[in-house]
């Protein structure tokens, strides 16, 4: 998870390519699929395909009954496998911990943290589910509590003394002041370890060169006093150490915020500690799973800052370079920028560079893949090249947010394409608060999916799926924090979501096909040994298109990931090179176009035609059934459709959860004749609609336009329509800010971002009732207030029966 706002030092990828041995691209792996077996699983992908999640474990709350739950609920909502984050109890830009959690022995690594461990390694290889974790505690970087301030990230450091030349020089030089850390979840701890590197005579002149500069460090002893024949002319004494920059990963579990810092990334030693003591816990608790259930170790996006030495720097320059550095290190802090210093920083980062990968991140692949598991790596934004970087991730990653194109950036997806690597992968949907607030579903969610398809992702990490330790009636219960977007078993639509999550596998197991040919505006071609893959998306308002593919000779066929279902066109035609395509594609909808290369054997269904459309409106009174995620179920009967989030009864305007909506149609047999079809069309709704029809499930719908043929499900006479339509938890979570908190607020970030809640009330410790009756929901981010906005909430139409005649 990569924070807005944060920038380091990168390395060109022209200057990596000169390191880099000079091969042709390497092939990307095959799969064993055939076009036959990917249509025989269109519908239904397998679970290698599925979408996994990042599931964060806050602080000490974790708990076996949760623990089951929730994979269970993962594993019926079409989840593949989940990542383990170990966080903070709650989390803003990084620590934020919530005070008196109900499980405090429950530390991180502690006997109760490792006997949850092998739980969920055994309740996930019941279930047929994979899992990893993410290396370190927090969701960045690479540290423990195992690692000591002379083992952490290094800086240099320096204190300087001016002179006069031509005399004796006894003089004390005083240690620098030793760095405090400036990031995400700083203490401001001071660092304490220190050590000398060298001691630096620089001449006071404009035109002072490197050459000229001397090493005096053989003439101050340990106490730092100098003792020194100057020669003639004035002198600048640099007295250079280095010391830990103190960088901590974060958001650390409670227990060790203040106690854990960044390894030292460009030290082979102290990775190969840093690793041996991640690893090997693993292989001691989950020995049986390692490699089966429990596959992967993850390095989530680099955000410890700048490193700038490690110990063995020095040699390992001159080793490189041929130079030694330190005086030019001297040289640049008594001049500062010029061109021959210039030509040196380049150098100065190409050996931070190699030590990053050579000594860091090549130690943990290594070290990972002989564990018998692999490493899972979003390589970005740090002082290492991130397309080498790609070259050792089984499974590079990049990651989007919501609200945007879901474009991932092209570094990561070009260099996996250049070093072969079949499956990119992207931690998906990271959510602000001002945009993710409970309010999220999978309509809002698909526009940046498809781009994020597009733009080369082909695996999606969804960000999040917090872990939910407490009994079923505190919900929507854990958050991360300010963070989103709320997947997991308390979001009201994680039932009907599975046709969002389906749709997300559809769409990764063609998108893992063969190898990657191109991509332009809107559109991502594919190549197997038997078919040309294009995945299409509309992302703007016009409807009907022609689009142009680099085929020729070959029979195009429409595959509809939202519906899982694979249909003939007719509307193509070849013009020189290229097969052009009129498609109507409604606003933010999608299509695979594929060109087998002989033609097919599995079941293509005709394509249809509309000839004519007769738009019949359903009126008359609803029956709809109200059943609130946390309060007793209720009828009501509506002469028309209505917005519940206008109403003024409490019991509506604050809905949340699912009501269904009942009502009987009349179909007269000759609507129901060969060449007839029938389409139901919901209208506007909020937020996702599941369809009953006398009493056979007819299929979601989580997308606009809401619409769907009910013909196969349909007899002539009464036929009898459930429509169950679930909305978000928006609206009950403002209807609970009308009533007094029954617990102590914390952090106020405002009324876009919200507010913390201080600590977990004592009555909620206790499993006592809870003093404010009136407030049904519990979470620990409060995102509105009393006068906040409410969201459209149910069916509300106009619903129709458009009867087609078709061609």
């Amino acid at each position: 998870m990569k924070h807005c706002g944060w920038f380091l030092n990168t390395i060109f990828v022209g200057a990596l390519l000169t390191a880099l041995p000079q091969t042709q691209n390497i092939h990307a792996q095959e799969t064993a699929e055939t076009l036959h077996s990917l249509a025989r699983k269109f519908n239904a992908p397998s679970d290698e395909y599925r979408p996994f999640v990042w599931w964060h474990w806050m602080g000490s709350n974790f708990s076996k009954y949760g623990i089951t739950k929730d994979l269970e609920a993962m594993k019926n909502a079409g989840i593949g496998g989940a990542t383990i984050f170990n966080l903070a109890s709650a989390v803003q830009e990084t620590h934020a911990p919530t005070k008196n959690n109900p499980w405090p022995h429950q530390t991180y690594r502690s006997p109760e943290y490792w006997d949850a461990l092998r739980f969920t390694a055994a309740e996930a290889k019941r279930l047929g589910l994979k899992l990893g974790i993410q290396n370190s505690p927090g969701y960045a970087t690479s540290g423990g509590p195992w690692i000591s301030e002379e083992q952490g990230m290094q800086t240099l450091v320096s204190n300087r003394k001016k002179i006069t030349g031509n005399q004796w020089i006894n003089a004390r030089i005083e240690k620098p002041e030793l760095p405090v850390y400036g990031g995400y979840g700083t203490t401001r701890k001071r660092a304490t370890f220190y050590k000398d590197v060298a001691v630096m005579a620089v001449p006071v002149k404009a035109d002072v060169s490197a050459s000229e500069i001397l090493d005096i460090s053989d003439r101050m002893d340990a106490s730092g006093t100098l003792n020194w024949q100057a020669p003639e002319g004035e002198w600048t004494i640099y007295r250079i150490g280095h010391a830990p920059t103190m960088a901590n990963p974060h958001p650390l579990p409670d227990d060790i915020i203040g106690k854990t810092l960044e390894v030292d990334k460009m030290s082979r030693e102290a990775n190969t500690y840093y690793w041996q003591e991640m690893i090997d816990p693993l292989l001691v608790h989950l020995k049986e799973y390692i490699g089966n259930t429990f596959t992967f170790v993850h390095i989530d996006s680099y955000e410890a800052g700048s490193q700038h030495w490690t110990p063995s720097f020095r040699n390992e320059f001159i080793r490189r370079k041929g130079y030694d550095p330190l005086p030019w290190i001297a040289l640049r802090y008594s001049i500062g920028k010029r061109s021959d210093i210039d030509l040196f920083n380049a150098d100065y980062r190409f050996v931070i560079n190699r030590l990053f990968i050579d000594n860091g991140w090549a130690v943990a692949r290594d070290m990972i893949h002989k564990a018998g598991l692999q490493l899972y790596w979003e390589p970005y934004s740090g002082q290492f090249d991130q397309y080498e970087s790609v070259s050792l991730s089984d499974v590079p990653m990049d990651e989007f947010w919501t609200g945007g194109s879901g474009k991932i950036g092209q570094t990561t997806f070009s260099a996996a394409k250049y070093y072969g690597k079949r499956i990119v992968a992207a931690e998906a949907f990271t959510g602000r608060p001002e945009i993710s607030k409970y309010t999220e579903d999978p309509a809002f969610l698909k526009r940046s999916a498809d781009g994020s398809f597009v733009s080369g992702v082909n695996w999606m990490f969804l960000h999040h799926w917090v872990h939910q330790p407490f009994d079923d009636k505190y919900q929507p219960g854990m958050g991360m924090g300010w963070w989103g977007t709320h997947f997991g078993r308390h979001q009201t639509w994680i039932k009907p979501g599975k046709a969002f999550f389906t749709y997300l596998a559809r769409c990764q197991m063609l998108l893992q096909q063969g190898t990657y040919v191109n991509s332009k505006e809107g559109i991502i071609h594919r190549k197997t040994p038997e078919a040309d893959i294009f995945f299409v998306i509309n992302q703007d308002t016009k409807i009907k298109k022609t689009y142009a593919f680099p085929v020729k000779g070959r029979t195009p066929e429409l595959w509809d990931a939202y519906s899982g279902t694979i249909h003939q066109t007719t509307h193509w035609r070849t013009q020189s090179d290229l097969t052009h395509i009129d498609l109507n594609l409604a606003p933010n909808q999608s299509m695979f176009v594929i060109f087998p290369h002989r033609k097919s054997t599995y079941n293509i269904l005709p394509e249809i035609e509309v000839l004519t459309e007769t738009p019949l409106p359903i009126t008359g009174e609803w029956n709809i059934l109200f059943e609130p995620k946390l309060e007793k179920p209720f009828t009501k009967v509506f002469p028309a459709l209505v917005d519940f989030g206008k109403q003024d009864d409490a019991a509506l305007k604050y809905f949340s959860g699912t009501a269904k909506y009942e009502k009987s149609i009349n179909i007269v047999p000759e609507t129901l004749d060969k060449n007839k079809r029938i389409v139901l069309d919901l209208g506007e709704l909020h937020d996702i609609a599941e369809l009953e029809i006398n009493g056979q499930n007819a299929g979601v719908l989580w997308s606009p336009p809401y619409k769907i043929n009910i013909t196969p499900h349909l007899k002539s006479g009464e036929n009898k329509i459930a429509v169950y339509i679930t909305t978000n938890w928006a609206n009950r979570l403002i209807g609970d800010e009308q009533h007094p908190p029954d617990f102590q607020w914390g952090t106020d970030r405002g009324e876009e971002r919200g507010r913390a809640m201080k600590a977990y009330p004592d009555w909620f410790i206790n499993n006592q009732p809870r003093p404010s009756q009136g407030r049904k929901t519990f979470n620990i981010w409060y995102y509105f207030r009393k006068n906040s906005p409410l969201q459209p909430a149910g069916l509300i139409g106009p619903v129709r029966i458009l009867q087609q005649t078709l061609k």
